[in-house]
């Protein structure tokens, strides 16, 4: 997506404009980093914290976790992502903000620049040469440090005076070293500057002090954040600078810009043609208007050689555990430092399940070279996403970026959403973003329209006492629950009429452009948001069981009938009882959801299941097979 352009008076490095009825900032937390220990499941570490790291090291941060590789770092205050870069030589890069490592504001910043996050390789052998032929290491052997770098990105415009720095460390003297920096600029004076979005810097190891077995190198960055006087616009996002492809080899010169990798820069998130998500019942109503024409990913060719390069498109099945669908393995020529666009063939293909709840897919690319030297990067030649069918429709990818609010008392946001067939609305999902000091906790009404020619009409539901709510995990959305279902057809807004001149601040998805859907009203008077992205809304749809967990009794056969005791349940230790004595239940699943939509649990039929790691409160029990289903309710207090 092109750079968001935004028309502003710029305050203390904020996005906002103060002069404006819409207001979009940066996140004054980073939900990322305060969950952690959730964001950092996916990667395997295999490798122990501070072992120390042998030549060549090599780091695309194209693994699966926001959290960078302790196999090779220290440091946690950064955080990897695919959000915050334009233009990245590879999927996955690292970002510098002005938060620290549990996702807050850093308690020292101010509108003055001051050091920020510190990102810190573990031990580093620089004294030898590991494998066959081990050797002491010396400057004659040629090491360079090489790095990608962006200022700014889809974060904040790091200003004059903001740095980013890179410093070696001196074991023999205990110091650090400062090396190299840059000083703080926008991406476009970036560009017209290097002619590039993302700048390679090479950095000379030749000291000899630094040949030891405990070398180290960290980045660094000044940063700063907008004074105190618009809490509820004040952001820790500021001073963003985005790193990838870090390399430390030996046998390197200023002139080795080129090595062999291809790599996927772009991680696609959807193949539907509207929504991010919507639900298996609106999909089905029009499946082949559903679908985009081509979800494409980038492939750039690193090499100073041409490269064949390999290309395959997948579909999974996560519940049939099958290969849906698959194109033909067919090849392009990508020229030296040039980008190629795939576009899979899939006009034939439209998504189709057995599965008797949510389907859920793996939609994979892959990309491998056919010619030259094997890619050094390996990670960054899949791209994968899964495409879910929920109890929602949405336009964002669950990702802020940003926030969005309006600065006006009474101001109207309404969002934009057509339905395929006629449903029920349940409830109304938001994100919002925390703030410091809780300072967007003002009340709202909860509202819903009707269609008038393509804007906003007539009220047809509205609610107060409503405001900004968290949930403690990450990236989740907090529901509010309508007091009637209300059924719709066609086109439908949902949003909000507010009581304050306060933003609300709800999540803003900067890599999604929906901004012909976002609809203010400040003075009697609808108009098209300014900004690109999605906000951060979805409604979910569906009859009360369903829109509660996404799931449908099979009216076609005969469901299984069971008990849960006992239920009220206070230990946490609950018995199932299948009331049909002829039923084998070896062939049943057992799936429990949260009120939220959220699978707690999931397994093989079993009669008794602890679930003491489960919060108080109310979830819903599914026993299914591939013909039935059934639900109850049960009640953990």
């Amino acid at each position: 997506m092109n750079k968001i352009i935004i028309t502003i008076i710029i305050i203390a490095t904020s996005f906002v404009n103060t002069y404006a009825q819409e207001v979009l900032t940066g996140l004054s937390r980073n939900p990322i980093l305060i969950n952690k220990e959730l964001a950092n499941s996916n990667l395997k570490e295999s490798k122990a914290v501070n072992e120390e790291i042998h030549l060549p090291m090599r780091e695309d941060f194209s693994l699966p976790s926001f959290i960078p590789n302790p196999k090779y770092w220290a440091s946690k205050s950064v955080f990897v992502n695919n959000s915050y870069a334009i233009n990245p030589p590879s999927i996955g890069v690292v970002t510098f903000d002005a938060m620290d490592e549990n996702g807050l504001v850093y308690s020292h910043m101010n509108s003055f620049p001051a050091g920020a996050d510190t990102f810190t390789t573990n031990n580093i052998r620089l004294d030898s040469v590991f494998g066959s032929f081990q050797r002491k290491l010396k400057p004659s052997d040629s090491i360079y440090l090489s790095f990608f770098v962006q200022p700014e990105g889809k974060g904040s415009m790091p200003l004059s005076g903001d740095s980013l720095v890179l410093q070696l460390y001196d074991a023999n003297n205990a110091q650090w070293n400062s090396v190299w920096n840059i000083d703080g600029l926008s991406l476009d004076t970036f560009r017209a500057k290097y002619d590039t979005s993302f700048l390679r810097v090479m950095i000379p190891i030749v000291d000899i002090n630094y040949f030891t077995d405990s070398f180290r190198f960290r980045f660094y960055n000044y940063a700063r954040v907008p004074s105190a006087d618009k809490p509820s616009w004040r952001s820790g996002l500021h001073s963003t600078w985005n790193l990838d492809y870090i390399i430390l080899d030996t046998n390197r010169s200023m002139d080795d810009t080129f090595f062999a990798d291809n790599a996927i820069q772009n991680m696609p998130s959807t193949l539907l043609k509207d929504y991010q998500y919507t639900t298996w019942k609106q999909f089905n109503a029009d499946p082949g208007n559903s679908m985009q024409a081509g979800q494409s990913v980038t492939i750039f060719n690193h090499d100073n050689l041409v490269k064949n390069v390999a290309k395959k498109f997948y579909v999974y099945d996560l519940w049939d555990k099958t290969l849906s669908f698959s194109t033909p393995t067919t090849a392009i020529n990508v020229g030296s430092k040039l980008s190629s666009e795939y576009v899979p063939d899939y006009n034939a293909f439209t998504f189709s399940s057995s599965a008797p709840q949510y389907p859920d897919f793996k939609v994979l690319y892959h990309v491998s070279s056919n010619t030259g030297d094997p890619d050094i990067f390996k990670n960054n030649d899949t791209a994968y996403f899964y495409q879910k069918f929920y109890n929602y429709m949405a336009y964002d990818d669950g990702i802020p970026e940003a926030g969005y609010g309006l600065s006006t008392p009474n101001g109207r946001l309404a969002y934009k959403f057509t339905l395929n067939t006629a449903d029920t609305l349940q409830s109304i999902q938001m994100y919002f973003n925390q703030t410091l000091g809780n300072a967007n906790q003002k009340y709202f009404y909860l509202t819903v329209w009707d269609d008038n020619n393509g804007k906003p009409g007539s009220v047809i539901y509205e609610k107060s006492g409503k405001r900004p709510e968290f949930n403690s995990q990450l990236f989740k959305f907090y529901t509010y629950t309508l007091e009637q279902e209300l059924p719709l057809s066609g086109t439908f807004y949902i949003g909000w009429r507010q009581t304050t001149k306060d933003n609300l601040n709800v999540g803003f998805d900067l890599n999604n452009n929906q901004s012909d859907k976002v609809f203010y009203n400040v003075s009697g008077v609808w108009y098209n948001s300014s900004f690109e992205g999605a906000p951060m809304i979805r409604p979910i749809l569906g009859q009360e069981q369903e829109a509660h967990v996404g799931i449908k009794n099979n009216k076609k056969t005969k469901n299984i009938s069971f008990n849960i005791y006992p239920n009220p349940n206070n230990t946490g230790i609950i018995n199932i009882a299948i009331s049909d004595n002829s039923i084998n239940p070896i062939n049943y699943h057992i799936d429990i959801y949260s009120l939220q939509g959220q699978k707690v649990y999931k397994g093989q039929y079993q009669s008794r299941i602890n679930l003491q790691h489960l919060s108080k409160g109310v979830y819903i029990i599914m026993i299914s097979n591939s013909k039935t289903n059934n639900i109850k309710k049960l009640i953990l207090n």
